[in-house]
């Protein structure tokens, strides 16, 4: 049996932002501009397949380099080398930006969060850096798969619209000095009809997880832009980027009786 990814994805500066340091990635494609509306993609996994969203942090445009640099890096290993060494490409990611860091001081503190979806054959990863998230869409909700890589705020309430006032215990960068990072990786079985949702926290500090899972149909690409605009009417302060990801069998279908 042969499986093919379909999905769609969108990023958006927010309504507050000048800029977005958010990145989406899928293959070789990647966005930080504002988008309009979902861009829908589809691939079979006799290939690798890659969607990843990158959330920069730095300030003026450093969070923007930070967030492509990264995105792009995770995207172009996998794209190489498929599921396997997930961890190593992370960390070699990592260190490909903080020693583009130290060629250029004046970067110093640029950072990114990350979560990612890798998939080849018969074999399904999500992993991630920081707080950026991946969910698996069930008929109950939303199961979140990622680790919030953060020293949490008490009391502090999902989709309320206020930031957490939280600090990253890891991430891409956003120190002077080297440090290493040590991802979430989760494997995950192929199973045609899994959805997945990635995200960067402009969304579910905004938008909680009972309205995130009311907006998703098998429309994804609708499902995309819906939970965009949720996010938007909300007037989400930090930029949003959303990619939604399903599993499909693309074994032909059987000829029919005659």
């Amino acid at each position: 049996m042969s499986f093919r990814i379909e999905g769609a994805g969108i990023t958006h500066r927010g309504t507050e932002k000048e800029t977005n340091e958010d990145c989406l990635v899928v293959g070789f494609w990647s966005s930080q501009e504002t988008m309009q509306e979902a861009r829908p993609f589809e691939q079979e996994l006799d290939l690798p397949f890659a969607c990843v969203v990158c959330d920069g942090m730095g300030g003026h445009n450093d969070g923007e380099k930070a967030s492509l640099l990264v995105a792009k890096g995770l995207a172009r290993r996998i794209v190489a080398l498929g599921t396997k060494g997930i961890d190593t490409s992370v960390r070699a990611v990592n260190a490909e930006l903080s020693a583009h860091v130290r060629e250029h001081p004046e970067l110093a503190g640029m950072g990114s969060t990350t979560v990612g979806l890798a998939a080849h054959e018969r074999s399904l990863v999500i992993f991630n850096v920081g707080d950026s998230r991946a969910y698996k869409v069930g008929e109950k909700g939303l199961m979140q798969l990622s680790t919030d890589d953060v020293m949490g705020e008490p009391g502090w309430k999902l989709g309320s619209g206020k930031p957490r006032n939280t600090r990253l215990l890891q991430c891409f960068g956003g120190r002077t000095n080297f440090s290493d990072i040590v991802p979430n990786v989760l494997t995950e079985p192929v199973r045609p009809g899994n959805v997945y949702l990635l995200c960067c926290d402009g969304l579910y500090e905004t938008v909680t997880e009972e309205e995130m899972a009311s907006l998703i149909t098998p429309d994804l690409k609708a499902s995309a832009e819906a939970l965009l605009k949720a996010a938007l009417d909300k007037k989400a302060r930090d930029n949003v980027t959303v990619a939604l990801v399903r599993v499909v069998d693309a074994a032909p279908a059987a000829p029919a009786a005659t």
